[in-house]
């Protein structure tokens, strides 16, 4: 799921940027020059080093809760295994056509809630005098409006799959690295001789 997710996330940085930033300072009445710098941190932050590890953790879990409990896994629906193992859908997966879009709304909620999380530390350093609750609402609300839009970038990529394709193409050894980076760690925590 992250070579579905990632590229439609970085691709669409710029333009969350400016909605998050446009949504501040209408909303909130916020400085333009504090209010960019915070945003692009944190949304920098939150979509660069927040969504892969998020989901490398997520993967992980999976992984730990799949290894330790494999009837568990095979004993469940298709659904249920599909909401469950959202981070790493299993081969075939593509070949339902409502498999992917249920994962990545699935994924769409612990992303959400770590960008409300992270955005929110790194806006209220640069804006130290809006009150907390400002900024809470500020990022639960913002990124509810960008959540929307990414949903609609990645909906827009399986409409104009060609599209899509360049865009994941630019991006794939990212995602590869990613990718393989937790299998290595998977193989080493779940090995049969290993920690787990």
């Amino acid at each position: 799921m992250v070579a579905v997710f990632l590229p439609p996330a970085w691709f669409a940085l710029i333009p969350i940027i400016a909605i998050e930033s446009a949504y501040g300072m209408y909303r909130f009445r916020t400085a333009a020059g504090p209010t960019w710098a915070g945003v692009t941190t944190a949304n920098c932050v939150s979509t660069l080093l927040g969504l892969p590890i998020t989901w490398a953790v997520l993967a992980l879990g999976q992984g730990l809760l799949f290894a330790r409990f494999p009837e568990f896994a095979m004993a469940l629906p298709l659904s249920l295994l599909t909401i469950i193992g959202a981070p790493w859908l299993g081969p075939g997966a593509e070949e339902s056509p409502w498999i992917v879009p249920l994962a990545t709304v699935v994924l769409l909620v612990p992303f959400y809630v770590m960008s409300v999380v992270s955005e929110y530390l790194v806006v209220k350093r640069f804006l130290p005098d809006l009150s907390s609750r400002t900024v809470r609402a500020w990022m639960v609300q913002a990124n509810a409006v960008s959540y929307a839009f990414l949903l609609l970038v990645i909906l827009a990529g399986w409409m104009w799959p060609k599209v899509f394709e360049r865009i994941s193409a630019l991006m794939f050894p990212v995602t590869m690295w990613l990718v393989e980076s937790v299998m290595r760690l998977m193989q080493l925590l779940f090995k049969p001789d290993g920690p787990a």
